[in-house]
């Protein structure tokens, strides 16, 4: 007896199509927040504590070992939440992150013992149970190891882009406006984050991916002339965005961002600019590697260039890109 359901599989999401919907960059901007708020309140709790109440140092650092423990507890609330594979699970988390940063610093609640122990072991498991259940989720997507890389690399940027800022920006907030800047910015972050996640879609990547036409006519324009005119300010934006819908006409697939998710990851998420223009090329150069034929590029040179030059990769992506449009394949 056959006991698979008739029911057709859900597509699978290549990272391309996760990074080209807002479900991602929502998402992003949520675990973001959280880890902005987190190491603020991590790295300031006990001078906050020290100045507002005069609790010894020796105190407040049991109220991080709480913390820590709630955060090792939260592995089993994301695993639950995992398995639900819903958004109300990540606006709960923020909820409690957000409560508990309040127990911990708000000076008519923070005074008392209790409420600071409570409020120590909710951030703990909030965040925990966040770090854990974004990845999940995003790679619930089943888009592959290549998927995984990519996007929990571009959290893993965020996180450290995060804590770069978090430590000058608070500590300058905190010398001008005093311990309340420790409870200002805790709860704007995390409120920042609910707001950009609420218009999350409730299924996140458990639907289908939604179908992307969206190109634009080619144009052949001189390699070298891309590559200077890279030196020109926002040019490289623009010349993404072109590159990314004049492909998706010539070679349309799943497996390249959008016009839009290309200027957007480019942009604010520099480190996957080499992966994004791999993956014009190895896109342009599929049908020659079909028929036998040696690529217009290697994917390597490509990767090296936008690693350490941009205007000298985008001249090679602009060279197999003219090439195809020319059709020197023969077809």
């Amino acid at each position: 007896m056959d006991t698979q359901s008739d029911k057709p599989a859900t597509s699978a999401w290549t990272w391309a199509d996760q990074i080209s919907t807002y479900r991602f960059w929502g998402i992003l901007v949520f675990f973001f927040a959280s880890t902005l708020s987190l190491s603020a309140l991590t790295a300031f709790l006990i001078i906050y504590l020290e100045g507002a109440f005069g609790l010894p140092a020796s105190k407040s650092a049991i109220l991080l070992s709480i913390l820590a423990i709630g955060g090792l507890l939260g592995f089993y609330i994301a695993w639950i939440a995992a398995r639900s594979k819903t958004k109300s699970w990540l606006i709960l988390f923020g909820m409690l992150q957000l409560f508990g940063g309040l127990l911990l610093t708000v000076p008519g609640l923070a005074s008392i013992s209790w409420v600071r122990v409570s409020g120590a072991f909710m951030v703990g498991l909030a965040t925990g149970a966040i770090t854990l259940a974004v990845p999940s989720i995003l790679a619930g997507g089943r888009g592959g190891m290549g998927a995984f890389v990519v996007v929990f690399g571009m959290m893993i940027f965020f996180s450290r882009l995060g804590e770069l800022l978090n430590y000058a920006t608070l500590g300058a907030l905190w010398d001008t406006v005093g311990n309340i800047a420790l409870p200002v910015v805790i709860t704007t972050f995390m409120l920042l984050g609910l707001i950009f996640l609420l218009p999350v879609k409730s299924t996140l990547f458990q639907a289908a991916p939604p179908e992307r036409g969206y190109s634009l006519p080619p144009s052949d324009r001189h390699p070298f002339l891309v590559a200077l005119l890279c030196f020109v300010p926002f040019y490289w934006l623009y010349w993404l965005y072109r590159a990314h819908g004049e492909v998706a006409s010539i070679a349309p697939t799943r497996s390249i961002l959008s016009p839009t998710g290309a200027v957007l990851a480019c942009l604010f998420v520099p480190l996957i600019t080499p992966i994004v223009l791999v993956s014009l090329v190895d896109d342009l150069n599929q049908p020659a590697r079909e028929l036998g034929k040696p690529a217009f590029k290697n994917a390597w040179a490509v990767f090296i260039g936008g690693l350490i030059f941009f205007p000298l990769a985008a001249g090679f992506v602009q060279y197999d890109l003219n090439k195809t449009l020319k059709g020197s394949l023969g077809l």
